[in-house]
């Protein structure tokens, strides 16, 4: 079995979807199904033309499909019903083959699809509930048995148990179905409330092209939280913005600043801008850049 580092673990934690992870992984190759070997009674595979040769099957075969731009966490939020408290965001193509590889490794999802995961968000509510959305590299995935899809709005709803369902596309959505759904209305609505304004005020003032991506509001840290971590070179940078820090964060990230070493060097600005934002730089060896405990939100 491949052992993890320290730092891909508490990457885990950072994200605080260990929940979210326990509760999808089990599910997995329930809601996908067996490998085909059996046919439960009352199912139906969908169906298709010729599988191709690896006997995964094209995206484009199971009917409409979501099309919504997905290159950041505010495209995640953009697509989330209202009450998202935390997610976070992780493009897997750009982090694979670098020191911060071990990131992947909550997102690689390879038997929920049966294909690679390039980029995924998973957001958790206030009402409990959470919502995964995966962009599949390629764009084929293996179905196993399903029963018959039941549309919404003219997408095929893919339902496995009365816990979970899925629409595909780009992203492909896995949640409970009425939150799936609530995802749908807000697609295809542009009118329709998400979950991003409650962020606007602090993502509009970061980068969003970092590969690793975290916002929460009410957290331990802060009244609003947004974590980037980004590759540079063998090291690893990690840029948190804050809104409301909490005292405990203001005392680690002051301690932090002032016990620089080698592996780890931390730069920090307090009230900047018209919401008195915090922003810690956080930069070296990847390990000890993940492992600042106190920063988890």
């Amino acid at each position: 079995m491949k052992k993890y580092s320290n730092s891909a673990v508490f990457a885990m934690a950072l994200a605080a979807f260990m929940v979210l992870i326990m509760v999808i992984s089990p599910l997995a190759s329930y809601f996908w199904g067996s490998n085909g070997d059996e046919d439960p009674a009352g199912q139906t595979d969908l169906p298709t033309t010729v599988p191709t040769p690896d006997n995964r099957r094209s995206l484009g075969e199971v009917g409409q499909l979501i099309n919504h731009p997905f290159d950041s966490i505010a495209d995640g939020l953009d697509m989330s019903p209202p009450g998202a408290v935390i997610a976070n965001y992780v493009c897997t193509d750009d982090l694979e083959g670098t020191p911060m590889e071990s990131l992947v490794y909550t997102t690689k999802q390879y038997d929920l699809y049966g294909t690679d995961i390039s980029k995924a968000y998973r957001a958790a509510f206030w009402d409990g509930t959470q919502l995964e959305m995966d962009k599949l590299s390629p764009r084929k995935f293996a179905f196993g048995f399903i029963p018959a899809p039941i549309p919404y709005r003219g997408y095929p709803v893919l339902v496995r148990n009365k816990d979970m369902c899925s629409i595909m596309g780009d992203p492909c959505i896995l949640g409970p179905r009425s939150k799936v759904e609530a995802a749908v209305d807000v697609i295809d609505d542009e009118n329709a409330s998400n979950s991003y304004p409650p962020f606007s005020a602090l993502l509009e003032q970061v980068d969003l092209d970092a590969p690793y991506q975290i916002v929460a509001q009410n957290s331990r840290v802060a009244y609003q939280y947004y974590d980037a971590v980004r590759v540079a070179g063998d090291r690893c940078e990690r840029t948190i913005t804050c809104i409301g820090i909490t005292e405990n964060a203001t005392a680690c990230l002051n301690e932090l600043a002032a016990n620089t070493t080698d592996s780890i060097e931390c730069n920090i600005t307090f009230d900047q801008g018209d919401l008195n934002f915090t922003i810690a730089r956080i930069s070296g060896d990847f390990d000890a850049v993940m492992d600042v405990e106190c920063l988890t939100p």
